[in-house]
């Protein structure tokens, strides 16, 4: 059998949005503890101040983390690659003021 021959498989179509309503009412409904109003990565700690109090806290806590590390390291990736290029280009003019020097000196 051919893939030309096989049945196509029709998915289910995709449930509806829920309204403004709806996402208010599950907002206003939710727990202070809840983590999506938990983790805070504005500050400068790479480790959020609350202890886990259970397993899948402590993952949570641990992506908040890893999330707030990794854009640090974007963060210096960008600064790196700016200091590699102008040292680069401190470079280039450093050798060509000394092939300056070397052929006034002859």
């Amino acid at each position: 059998m051919t893939s030309r021959a096989k049945k196509r498989i029709v998915l289910p179509s995709r449930p509806e949005p829920p309204s403004v309503d709806e996402i208010l009412e599950d907002v206003r409904s939710a727990a202070a503890c809840d983590p999506v109003f938990f983790c805070d990565l504005s500050d400068d700690s790479p480790i959020p101040s609350q202890e886990p109090t259970s397993d899948g806290h402590r993952q949570y806590m641990q992506t908040c983390s890893y999330v707030q590390l990794n854009n640090k390291l974007k963060e210096a990736q960008v600064e790196l690659k700016e200091k590699y290029e102008s040292l680069t280009s401190s470079g280039i003019k450093l050798g060509k003021v000394i092939e300056e020097l070397r052929e006034a000196a002859m």
